[in-house]
């Protein structure tokens, strides 16, 4: 009988096999393998995602959620897609990214890969990491459309870093942030993103929507957002 051992060593060699398949598969276009049962936390088979991302150009959509990714990880993914010019849609939702991971991801934006959505949903980037994203959307990137950070625990600085970004950027148009410290001045710079004729976020792409209680502005969890997830 195989042990518990025995499974996580032949999910870690198998998906280790996969992404040597995977060098040079173009008619691989998704690929989800969140969740894995992995035997350590020394990040090897991220490793080998980011050496297969380098040389493969038929990957559009990539998910590793629930990867056990760090800063390491992350850093190494940045590094690679720094090469890639197919994928399109990357989600590493619910991993133990943070800062430095995030300005590594930020690396990435500033190189205006075809990359078009980023989610870090339910990691740890805070302040420091959403404030390098955000420098790198507002200068330096026309590509990115969609960008998930809810659950991160970011503040009102991290925020309202955002939200002048996205002053500038004319190309993120959903933008997700439940979850986080959603206090006065950042309830108030999304509600101004949310407001007018033309508003810069439509409410049905992002999670939150603006109400206001004796004149104070707060955000709710959307209604939408909520149901369909």
């Amino acid at each position: 009988a195989r042990t518990h051992s025995d499974r996580y060593t032949q999910t870690n060699e198998s998906l280790i096999a996969l992404t040597t398949v995977l060098h040079h598969n173009t008619t691989i276009k998704k690929l989800d393998v969140s969740n894995p049962l992995l035997v350590s936390e020394q990040e090897e088979t991220t490793v080998h995602f980011s050496k297969m991302l380098r040389v493969n150009y038929g990957l559009t959509e990539l998910r590793l959620c629930k990867h056990g990714i760090m800063d390491f990880g992350a850093s190494q993914l940045a590094e690679a897609l720094c090469d890639n010019n197919s994928l399109l849609f990357l989600d590493l939702g619910c991993n133990k990214i943070s800062e430095d991971g995030a300005k590594a991801l930020a690396g990435l934006i500033r190189q205006n890969t075809p990359l078009k959505k980023l989610s870090l949903t339910s990691n740890r980037i805070g302040d420091n990491g959403i404030v390098a994203i955000s420098e790198a959307v507002a200068t330096n990137n026309c590509n990115l459309t969609t960008l998930m950070v809810n659950n991160n625990g970011i503040t009102e600085k991290g925020l309202c870093a955002l939200a002048a970004a996205l002053r500038l950027n004319i190309t993120l148009s959903n933008v997700y942030i439940w979850g986080n410290e959603l206090r006065n001045t950042a309830c108030d710079a999304f509600e101004r993103l949310m407001d007018g004729n033309k508003p810069r976020i439509l409410p049905h792409n992002t999670d939150i929507e603006p109400y206001k209680v004796d004149g104070v502005t707060y955000l709710s969890e959307a209604g939408h957002y909520l149901f369909s997830h």
